[in-house]
């Protein structure tokens, strides 16, 4: 606990109050309070009073935190001792029927890596979060508003050029392992995501569209060169290639989190050839990938990970932030079925379950004749979300965040080779060539490629009733990368309805007319031309079927994959999709072998090129996010313009013209911006909400439930 003071005192109050009503019922005309005896009742501390009736938060478990860290970098206490001094003094040791020291929660889906150097999906980076930390972080201000807070770093100054920041640094941080963080391990961090590029998610875009390392060989040697330097333990400098008005904010992303140079180092696995030539460099991924012991400085340690199935965290001790733990442990379990978490829930198995929308009228109403209390029929809906109300035993709560929800187009899809294993994410496979887009009579690149299939397919989405019926009205329309409450939003405006007659017209204008037999379509191979004498308009318009892909336990993507398809369908697209397991989800996505894929995007860092540029900027300038191929040089312009400059009016004009060519050639369909309700049980205190970023479950607590009755307040 980072304090007991709360629920001590409300325990104390309540003994009195009972001693106080037992003394009166003895039938004394003057009744009198016996004088219960305060001190500290836990036998496991050091001054543990055994005639002590109520506990006076007094209980001393050992050193002070402050005096433990003071020992240890003085070398007059070792690794062993101090970890143990920090377990007794920082543990949870509250008791409770509701274990309160444990959080246990219920997701869809699992992380892909706990390396922040190649991790791009919010399952990696809710962990992450937990073991790495960054020189900022993003918190909520209480009011609903994001800020950004020191964490790592404890100040930062600029060059009047505006290209140069210098940071200082805390000189009291530790990796878990005791080594102490300094200034070279977070250019060595840094660094170490721009030269092993990212090659699953490509996140190192985030990093080098700022500043490069000058470090061609790759072996950091020259710990930074030219542009990052570390001045000395705790104070670096970085120069960037352009001024940006994002930086700060970027680097508050899971990708700018701060490593273990040295065991990095240690665990780096380089091959050469015959020559001495480096043939491939794992920059310490292998080691990296489930979050080991001495890799990071954040408040808690992977326990242990089994794939697909649940992690598990413990505390670091060494962590640097000063208080106590409310929880010891955190378990995530990983469970697809809507019905399994909803019962695990509502049993009170579970913290959190991951709730479907349309399961939330049994822990939520909405008062709408404002009595305070639930009325018959007041949760048959929850259309009025913003004023949603709690029942007994939970938490309801309205949140507007900035999670766009979309469906990505590969412009060069693939298919995997023969032989390949559907859940290998580094399987072999092969572009699939159907379509002469140069007009040479010779096929040179798929039909993806075309940006009149995309604009059709664009059309062919149902928005409204996605937003409206699928997502229970907790998707607000969104016609661009840049969503509500975010500067430039403006810019954007209503392109794309759902209208098939308009999709088919395109389709049959840019000469994808209805000729070939659909039971011949395949995913790559040939199809076969159905002569036009014989042609009975039952035919499909594309040579190959178009894979529409979903992860299983969302049943909201494999909804609106299902109108799309179903769609595409009557105007003579051919389509398949099922529901993917995660581990084949994730083989589609890194192997490239989809044509279209819904997915969703929570920011990275709060400026609106952080939408633009993952979304619809090519590789070229950092962007491509999705792994979509898409690459057009107006777009690319203007959002380089958007990004660079330091005047409004520049920038709101960048993304004006941007979104005017994008719209010409969409590379995603862009659905909404979700809003809606999030349910937790009573005992769990959470801090100020802030609508980017993971939770952080050194800030949460949870009261403990004794006989039957929370003690304390959040």
């Amino acid at each position: 606990m980072k304090t007991m003071t709360g629920k001590a005192n409300a325990l104390l109050l309540c003994t009195l109050m009972i001693a106080s009503a037992l003394a009166g019922c003895a039938g004394d005309d003057d009744p009198t309070v016996e004088d219960l005896v305060q001190g500290c009742t836990d036998m496991r501390a050091n001054n543990y009073d055994a005639a002590a009736q109520v506990d006076d938060n007094s209980c001393d478990y050992g050193m002070a935190q402050a005096d433990i860290m003071a020992a240890y970098a003085a070398g007059t206490m070792d690794f062993g001792n101090a970890t143990y001094e920090l377990e007794k003094s920082r543990k949870c040791r509250e008791q409770g029927s509701n274990n309160p020291c444990e959080i246990v929660e219920m997701s869809i889906g699992d992380a892909s890596t706990i390396d922040p150097g190649d991790a791009y999906d919010s399952a990696s980076g809710d962990v992450i979060e937990q073991v790495y930390d960054t020189l900022y972080r993003y918190a909520g201000d209480g009011s609903g508003n994001a800020i950004i807070e020191p964490r790592l770093a404890t100040g930062y100054s600029v060059s009047d050029d505006g290209l140069t920041y210098t940071f200082t640094l805390r000189d009291d941080v530790y990796f878990s392992n005791g080594d102490k963080m300094e200034a070279s391990d977070v250019v060595y961090s840094w660094c170490r995501v721009i030269g092993y590029a990212g090659p699953a998610s490509h996140v190192n875009w985030i990093l080098d569209q700022s500043f490069n390392c000058n470090d061609a060989d790759g072996n950091h040697d020259d710990n930074g060169g030219l542009n990052l330097t570390a001045i000395d333990a705790t104070s670096f400098s970085v120069t960037l290639k352009a001024p940006s008005s994002a930086f700060i904010s970027t680097i508050a992303y899971t990708v700018g989190a701060v490593i273990n140079a040295d065991l990095c180092e240690a665990n780096r696995v380089v091959e050469t050839d015959e020559n001495g030539t480096v043939t491939s460099d794992d920059y310490c991924h292998a080691w990296l990938d489930e979050g080991p012991f001495g890799a990071g400085t954040n408040a808690y340690l992977v326990q242990s990970w089994v794939r697909e199935d649940r992690i598990v965290l413990t505390p670091n001790w060494m962590y640097w932030e000063s208080g106590n733990f409310n929880i010891n442990r955190h378990t995530m379990t990983i469970v697809t079925e809507a019905s399994t978490r909803l019962l695990a829930y509502t049993d009170g198995e579970v913290d959190f379950g991951s709730i479907n929308i349309e399961d939330l009228t049994n822990f939520c109403y909405i008062d709408e004749n404002g009595n305070g209390a639930m009325d018959a029929g007041e949760d048959d809906a929850l259309d009025d979300k913003p004023n949603v109300a709690s029942k007994d035993g939970h938490i309801c709560t309205y949140r507007e965040t900035f999670t766009t929800t979309l469906s990505a187009f590969n412009l060069n899809p693939k298919v995997l080779d023969a032989g390949e294993d559907i859940t290998n994410t580094d399987a072999n496979s092969s572009l699939v060539i159907n379509h002469d887009c140069d007009g040479d009579g010779t096929n040179d690149c798929n039909v993806m490629a075309t940006a009149a299939l995309r604009e059709a397919i664009s059309y062919a989405f149902d928005y409204d009733t996605h937003r409206r019926v699928t997502y229970d009205n907790s998707l607000a329309p969104q016609y661009g990368p840049i969503p509500t409450g975010f500067l430039y939003a403006g810019t954007q405006y209503e392109v794309f309805t759902y209208d098939l007659t308009n999709a088919e017209a395109i389709l049959e204008n840019a000469g994808f007319i209805r000729q070939y037999d659909c039971s011949s379509l395949s995913h790559g191979g040939a199809p076969t031309v159905v002569a036009e004498a014989d042609r009975d308009g039952t035919e499909c318009r594309l040579p190959n079927v178009l894979r529409v892909m979903a992860n299983e336990g969302n049943d909201y993507r494999i909804a609106m994959a299902g109108q799309l398809e179903e769609a595409l369908g009557t105007i003579g697209v051919a389509t398949s999709g099922d529901a993917k397991s995660w581990p084949e989800y994730l083989t589609m996505y890194y192997t490239r072998t989809w044509d279209i894929r819904f997915s969703g995007w929570a920011p990275d860092y709060l400026d609106p090129d952080n939408y633009w540029s993952p979304f619809a900027g090519s590789h070229d300038i950092g962007g491509d996010a999705y792994g979509t191929g898409y690459h057009n040089d107006v777009v690319d312009t203007h959002l380089l313009n958007g990004r660079t400059s330091q005047d409004d009016a520049t920038r709101e004009q960048a993304y004006v013209d941007a979104f005017a060519a994008w719209v010409q050639d969409p590379n995603m369909i862009i659905i909404g911006q979700y809003n809606g309700i999030g349910v937790k049980h009573d005992d769990i205190c959470s801090p100020d909400w802030v609508a980017i970023g993971s939770a952080h479950w050194f800030d949460y607590d949870k009261l403990p439930m004794v006989d039957g009755a929370l003690v304390g307040s959040c």
